[in-house]
């Protein structure tokens, strides 16, 4: 079986930085640039999936991947296997929270869980990991946390042992909404009437993403309509979910893109495809 070493938790309430976002730029390395195998990745998104998983089982909405915070916790991971110490603060006092200070992440407070275990390949290990921290009360309370939307997870190996770290963080918004139309994979074939045109209603659907925290809410939708010389904007920051045009016959083709009340953007999906014979 993997070992699991317990240790306390850690919360620090970080000061709020004033005013608009501080902008830093640190040299690559200072960011931990280098990535990680598609392994270490692959783990890092799995602690996640049983996190959100966990909390979904308890009714608390899911913390989401932020990757500067990311970045934070490979470094706090990295710099314990590098040091070989294991402790909340290094020895040199840095701790996760003058990390994020130092590089300029907006934060309203801040915890962390960390972890070393054996090594007995990915899969088991994380599972593993994640048990450890279930069965701590400390641990387990900031796995199931309301006080924070984000996280950052961080994995490093070194030899026979991994080290896990997840920093979890309370931040504004940043989280883009999803949404799309009504379509199929082959799309909408339509037969026209006795004219040149006929009647079609398009829909379409977006939520914003649950948080735990400062979840935005929906401010609208910018739909548009392919041409021949590109994307033409139909209805811009709407709240309507429906239209109804007239439309010639041939192929045409509409794309939907959500945006919060924060200004966050999602991304456009697959268009639809209306065709009229």
């Amino acid at each position: 079986m993997p070992s699991f070493r317990p240790i306390s938790i850690r919360r620090a309430a970080a000061a709020a930085l004033a005013g608009a976002m501080i902008l830093s730029i640190l040299p690559a390395a200072t960011l931990g640039a280098t990535e990680p195998p598609r392994e270490v990745k692959q783990a890092e998104w799995k602690v996640l999936g049983l996190m959100n998983h966990y909390r979904a089982s308890r009714g608390l909405a899911p913390l989401r991947m932020a990757q500067q915070v990311r970045r934070v916790a490979r470094d706090r991971s990295r710099d314990m296997r590098n040091k070989n110490y294991f402790a909340h603060g290094s020895p040199s006092g840095q701790s996760a929270g003058t990390m994020m200070h130092s590089r300029g992440i907006r934060h309203w407070g801040w915890g962390e869980n960390i972890g070393r275990i054996s090594f007995l390949g990915w899969d088991k290990t994380t599972r593993g990991m994640f048990e450890g921290w279930q069965g701590s009360s400390g641990h387990n309370r900031l796995l199931l946390t309301r006080d924070y939307n984000y996280v950052g997870v961080g994995i490093a190996k070194g030899g026979n042992a991994a080290y896990y770290t997840i920093v979890f963080v309370r931040q504004p918004d940043h989280t883009a909404p999803k949404s799309g139309m009504v379509a199929s994979s082959t799309g909408l074939s339509v037969a026209s009437g006795s004219g040149s045109t006929k009647a079609v209603t398009i829909r379409w659907w977006g939520a914003d993403r649950k948080l735990q925290k400062y979840t935005s809410g929906m401010k609208g939708f910018t739909v548009q309509k392919r041409t021949s010389s590109g994307w033409r904007t139909l209805k811009r920051n709407t709240k309507q979910r429906v239209m109804t045009l007239n439309l010639r016959e041939g192929t045409h083709k509409f794309r939907v893109r959500a945006v919060d009340k924060r200004g966050n953007k999602g991304s456009w999906r697959r268009p639809l495809t209306v065709t009229v014979r």
